[in-house]
């Protein structure tokens, strides 16, 4: 016997629509910063709130936000164990807009300006990726996500003081990285 789906409570389809406002530019923000793919990072994002929409009784609104970002993380972290094992006949060619969406500097006018910004941006997130997967999780969480080390900790399903150790490690590689540009400005 086939049972017919209950429809969600009305109160939680409005806090699913307003986590989904709320937190899908950050979802994929995060995701695309993981995987280095946007396209990647967009079925993350459909399948972390699809995933949300089924769990909604469950899942207190209040939750929403570090409850999304573990189950992306999830599915970043097994797209990433795939590729490992995956043998990659043809590369796949980047096109300037799988990169994530940086906003040009409106106020660089000059060609070597816009330039120096584009490289400027290129190299940061080149040392974002190339960040060891657990570090580049604990500083995309708090860095550029701005979550707390408590919510980094839930997602993360590691004590608050293994995220500040990592994130410590992380903000150490990524200014090393950039270092030598920055200095150039």
């Amino acid at each position: 016997m086939v049972r017919p789906e209950t429809q969600p409570d009305p109160i939680a389809l409005v806090a699913f629509n307003r986590a989904l406002a709320e937190h899908a530019d950050g979802l994929k923000t995060f995701a695309t910063r993981m995987l280095g793919d946007a396209l990647g990072a967009e079925d993350v994002a459909q399948d972390a709130f699809l995933a949300l929409y089924r769990h909604l009784e469950q899942v207190p609104p209040s939750a929403f936000r570090p409850w999304l970002f573990r189950v992306a993380r999830n599915l970043c972290l097994d797209q990433l164990r795939r590729r490992k094992f995956k043998l990659r006949l043809f590369r796949d060619m980047e096109r300037d807009d799988d990169r994530p969406h940086v906003p040009e500097d409106q106020a660089a006018d000059r060609p070597d300006e816009i330039a120096q910004a584009r490289e400027a941006r290129e190299q940061i997130e080149a040392a974002i990726h190339a960040l060891p997967t657990r570090f580049r999780e604990a500083f995309l969480l708090c860095e550029i996500q701005g979550l707390s080390y408590e919510d980094a900790a839930a997602i993360l399903d590691c004590p608050v003081k293994t995220v500040s150790t990592r994130l410590f490690r992380a903000r150490q590689r990524f200014r090393n990285a950039v270092a030598e540009h920055v200095s150039s400005y």
